[in-house]
């Protein structure tokens, strides 16, 4: 078994606990109360967690695949959360110009970490395509 076979297969198994978790009871996974989802979900441990599992991740990936296919891949994840979000599209959109203008000038500010990363990745797999 590879490291992304065992990545996947991780994933999978933390994704059928909250399936289960959530339909027995809602609040025990997305609760504020819980301190899993107080540790998990603080700012700057969200922040670092993703920071870290993905570039562990993204080691193991590239030792696979491309980075375009990569790149490709986050597309299509992407296309799935907007399915999951879909039918509450319409307080989406209207939470982001709330969001915006609550930030005024610090919204770029604010999210730097996910700027950086998204940007780093679309310079690599344009590097990679063209060079």
């Amino acid at each position: 078994m590879t490291p992304v076979e065992i990545i996947a297969l991780i994933f999978i198994a933390i994704s059928i606990i909250k399936l289960i978790t959530i339909a027995i009871s809602p609040k025990a996974w997305y609760g504020s109360s819980n301190p899993i989802v107080k540790l998990v979900w603080s700012r700057i441990s969200a922040t670092l967690f993703s920071a870290v599992i993905g570039g562990v991740i993204l080691y193991y990936l590239l030792a696979e695949i491309t980075v375009a296919q990569l790149f490709v891949s986050v597309i299509f994840a992407f296309l799935l959360m907007i399915l999951t979000v879909a039918p509450d599209i319409e307080k989406v959109l209207k939470a982001v110009p709330d969001q915006i203008e609550k930030k005024k000038g610090s919204f770029l500010i604010e999210y730097w970490p996910a700027i950086i990363a998204w940007v780093g990745l679309m310079v690599w797999v344009v590097w990679e395509i063209l060079a």
